[in-house]
């Protein structure tokens, strides 16, 4: 199992490395590219010599010419870029005049904690509700169920946000959510309880907004899976040698179930970082998403190169913690 980990650690070097070149040679290519330093000189009159001059030094911090002002090739562009983050040299964002590693540092663990709510949501629903529309299949709650699941699978999450927003969180209509933010704008007399009851307040609308499709999708395989193997030999064997219905469908049914979904789960995390892109700006919430959109609009390119490193990271490790769990739940599963 170790020797196995260690490999896939190993591979997941020459993948990032690939998944990076391609982030980065998107960006490079992309149309409006600009080196006028995003805000960093907004209200500013300067001479059209001082702004040539600017235009040429921000090219060179971003390694697209060299110091004799001719373009420098993409392949060298990248690994000039790969050495700078290798060493730690993040840059300096253009909209916002600060280290690229401070705003990460800043806004990663708020979409972090979003995300991990979420997941806990829709794990938490999905799974047993699947699994009880799988059991009572054709009832009431299978019926309701799925119609459910399929009303919100086909929701676009802008709309549901904006909805959310203009109704939900709207002095003027039931007002019962904050519009904005991740805490109120004086937490400072708060106890802890109410620090996080404040903060759960705030992110309420946001963790629905990225749960609902998550859990629609992975609630319906949930209850395919379980309907597969509730059709096996060795469920009818079961029943057969006197086991209890509870013990059939959980140690037996839902354990083989497990596998294939495994496999689906490993992509629901990077599904919702995407999404974090648009409920962040939705809800004005100050994480990756956020700050992901607004470098994007400003061709901010040190944050975006970063932001799409942190992000395929995060998916990688995904998929290898998903690999790892095909181990623990199915011994058959060897690495050796």
């Amino acid at each position: 199992m170790l020797a196995y980990i260690v490999k896939r650690v190993l591979l997941m070097i020459p993948t990032l490395l690939g998944m990076t070149f391609l982030l980065f040679a998107v960006v490079r290519f992309a149309p409006g590219l600009t080196t006028s330093g995003g805000q960093m000189n907004a209200g500013l009159l300067q001479s059209k010599q001082a702004q040539a001059q600017e235009s040429r030094y921000l090219a060179r911090r971003l390694h697209l010419v060299n110091r004799r002002g001719q373009p420098i090739a993409l392949p060298l562009q990248y690994l000039l870029w790969l050495r700078d983050t290798v060493t730690g040299r993040f840059g300096t964002s253009l909209e916002y005049d600060e280290p690229v590693l401070t705003l990460i540092r800043q806004r990663l663990p708020v979409t972090l904690a979003l995300n991990l709510i979420s997941l806990v949501v829709v794990y938490g629903v999905a799974i047993p509700g699947g699994l009880l529309a799988a059991v009572q299949r054709g009832r009431w709650f299978d019926r309701g169920f799925n119609f459910t699941a399929l009303a919100l699978f086909s929701l676009p999450l802008i709309w549901v946000g904006s909805m959310a927003v203009g109704f939900l969180a709207n002095p003027q209509y039931l007002d019962w959510f904050p519009a904005a933010g991740i805490h109120s704008t004086n937490t400072s007399g708060l106890t802890f309880f109410q620090y996080l009851g404040d903060y759960f307040w705030h992110v309420a609308l946001p963790v629905v907004c990225l749960s609902y499709g998550s859990f629609a999708f992975l609630a319906q395989q949930v209850q395919s899976a379980m309907l597969e193997n509730l059709r096996q030999d060795y469920t009818r064997t079961a029943r057969a040698k006197g086991l209890r219905e509870a013990t059939v469908i959980l140690r037996h049914v839902f354990r083989n179930s497990l596998l294939p979904l495994l496999t689906i789960s490993a992509a629901i995390l990077p599904g919702m970082l995407g999404g974090s892109v648009i409920v962040e700006t939705i809800f004005s919430i100050p994480g990756m998403g956020q700050l992901a959109y607004s470098a994007i609009l400003a061709r901010d390119l040190p944050v975006i190169q970063d932001v799409g490193l942190i992000v395929s990271a995060l998916t990688l490790i995904s998929y290898l913690i998903t690999d790892i769990c095909y181990a623990i739940a199915d011994p058959r599963v060897s690495y050796a």
